[in-house]
């Protein structure tokens, strides 16, 4: 099975922000640039036949759509962002360097903001895959997010999972799969 994830377009005002799960804007032109993008690194077979899901939030949503057309995608609450709970919000210089330090020493097991742990991310992640993997063939698109896409890097590759945790995951960026 391929599964390829897709991180949705650029938020617009949200620089310095902890955004998180807060449902953000994207601009429409920069969604269809990033679907015809996202479009010419699938290949067409694969994406004729794959599955499309998508995070709940608008920003996935949208983009789903555009990729899955003239079908929809399937919203998976398992696919939305990590919780950042009370940092949600909050721009990223008022969060203090303490609890910063304590996440960037703890990446897997520390929970930012009192919300979820990239081990918390992991368990819904894996739990998604299964259900997955007993309703779909060969191919599955899943519009998300990057913090999600980090975890399902590290969960696929237990060797780099610490360096894929740690991972630049530039908005619009596609990332392939492959789970025998």
């Amino acid at each position: 099975m391929q599964i390829y994830l897709v991180r949705h377009p650029a938020p617009i005002g949200i620089d310095g922000l902890c955004y998180g799960r807060l449902d953000v804007a994207v601009d429409a032109v920069d969604v269809a640039r990033t679907a015809a993008a996202v479009l010419a690194q699938i290949p067409g077979p694969a994406l004729a036949g794959a599955r499309i899901y998508c995070s709940p939030s608008s920003r996935c949503v949208g983009l789903a759509q555009h990729i899955a057309a003239p079908r929809e995608p399937t919203p998976a609450e398992d696919l939305i962002e990590m919780s950042f709970g009370q940092w949600q919000g909050l721009e990223w210089d008022a969060i203090s360097r303490v609890e910063i330090d304590a996440w960037a020493n703890d990446v897997w097991g520390y929970r930012p903001g009192g919300g979820e742990s990239s081990q918390m991310v992991a368990a819904r992640w894996k739990r998604w895959l299964r259900r997955i993997r007993r309703e779909n063939g060969d191919s599955v698109v899943a519009v998300t997010h990057a913090g999600l896409i980090r975890v399902a890097l590290a969960c696929s590759d237990a060797a780099g999972a610490s360096s894929a945790l740690g991972a630049h995951i530039p908005f619009g960026s596609v990332h392939r799969l492959h789970l025998g």
